[in-house]
């Protein structure tokens, strides 16, 4: 069984929509906003240092460990983290630790992987990095 925080106990299922509540897709927000609700969420939650995805859905901002030395994420009931949205591939992405480095690969997936704008097969990840998975955004946070 996987160690997740206390505030994620199992897989975070996102809503099967056409995006509506995602970060992205919330033009209300600027990035400064969205910068800020999510140091906000961290500091609220008080999380142990560690790097964490966090998911944004609607008001809502859940932060999930990233504690083992690789971490799958994608649709299927396999993956370390799920993500229950067409968009998303079974077998989507991978955070690998590489030294100090989390590095994010593509799996193969089909809608490709984005970090802040840019598409990418492997990308070394950095504290406030946007995270595209198909439609769903992620956020990379360092506490």
């Amino acid at each position: 069984m996987k160690d997740f925080s206390p505030m994620t106990s199992a897989p975070v299922p996102l809503p099967e929509n056409n995006g509506e509540g995602l970060t992205r897709e919330s033009p209300a927000l600027s990035p400064q906003d969205e910068r800020e609700r999510l140091e906000q969420a961290a500091q609220e939650a008080h999380p142990a240092p560690g790097r964490y995805l966090a998911l944004t859905e609607q008001e809502d901002v859940r932060l999930v460990a990233l504690r083992e030395p690789i971490t799958r994420i994608g649709r299927s009931l396999t993956a370390d983290l799920v993500l229950e949205h067409s968009s998303v591939s079974r077998r989507h992405a991978m955070i690998v630790r590489r030294g100090e480095d989390s590095v994010l690969l593509d799996d193969r997936s089909m809608n490709g992987v984005m970090v802040n704008g840019q598409r990418q097969t492997e990308a070394t990840l950095r504290n406030g990095d946007e995270i595209s998975l198909g439609r769903v955004v992620l956020r990379f946070v360092e506490v």
